[in-house]
């Protein structure tokens, strides 16, 4: 136990879950001030929470011991370091570094005698150490946290591709992969709805967003998450053929 009298008023009261203004450390018996500062609960980092409820788990795994009366009952929260390290996903480095901070607030035992029949094992819980697992695992804190959600990427609103010239536009076949990207492009539509237009796969489909709309003349936009089709000026459809339409008659219509 730290010597109080060594301590500051401000190291005191930092040790204190509720600090105590000049005149309560005044009439506060030493007595009284250490039992109120081992009364209080150890302040630990995400990792050492993490790694305590790993060792309560264990112990549930083990004698299925659900409360604290009856872990410490039985007391079976054992393991070693490879365990911990699977059970809360960091390195086997980082849980020896807890492990090291763990013992040296009292929640965690260092051994290599065997536990009630089992082999040698290299670390144990204390009593106080099962009880702050518990309330953890109350409040919520699991072992192994869920990996962050992504925030999805947003992409800015701009002209991707800008149109040609009336002259340089080109008609398509109807029906072709490209008048259907066309057609969706003219209508805006997003990436997958892009993708089940025409079949193919997301590379394919942003790589046809520049080629082939830029091979025929036309351009691209992207704006609000969806993709549009830009016209050149005086173009006011696109131009198709079929076989019984020819390039420049599919032009002149797309024109009027």
């Amino acid at each position: 136990m730290t010597d109080l009298n060594t301590l500051t008023k401000l190291a005191l009261n930092d040790m204190l879950t509720k600090p105590l203004n000049a005149s309560a450390l005044k009439k506060t018996a030493k007595a009284d001030l250490v039992a109120m500062v081992q009364a209080q609960p150890p302040k630990l980092t995400a990792m050492e929470k993490r790694v305590l409820v790993a060792y309560a788990d264990a112990g549930i795994d083990c004698n299925g011991a659900e409360t604290v009366d009856a872990m410490l009952a039985d007391n079976m929260t054992w393991g070693d370091v490879p365990e911990i390290a699977q059970r809360t996903g960091l390195t086997q480095k980082q849980v020896q570094g807890v492990i090291a901070s763990l013992s040296t607030k009292g929640l965690l035992v260092i051994t290599d005698e065997g536990v009630n029949g089992e082999g040698p094992v290299q670390q144990v819980l204390a009593d106080n150490g099962i009880r702050v697992a518990f309330d953890l695992m109350a409040e919520g804190v699991e072992a192994k946290t869920a990996p962050k959600a992504r925030k999805p990427r947003v992409l800015e609103d701009r002209v991707m591709l800008e149109p040609g010239k009336p002259e340089d536009v080109k008609a398509t076949k109807a029906g072709s992969k490209r008048h259907l990207l066309a057609e969706a492009l003219a209508k805006g539509a997003t990436i997958e709805e892009l993708m089940a237009v025409t079949s193919w796969n997301k590379d394919t489909v942003s790589s046809a967003l520049r080629t082939d709309m830029g091979a025929l003349g036309l351009g691209v936009e992207r704006k609000g998450g969806k993709y549009f089709l830009l016209l050149p000026k005086g173009v006011k459809r696109i131009p198709s053929r079929d076989a019984d339409t020819t390039r420049a008659d599919a032009l002149v219509a797309a024109c009027k």
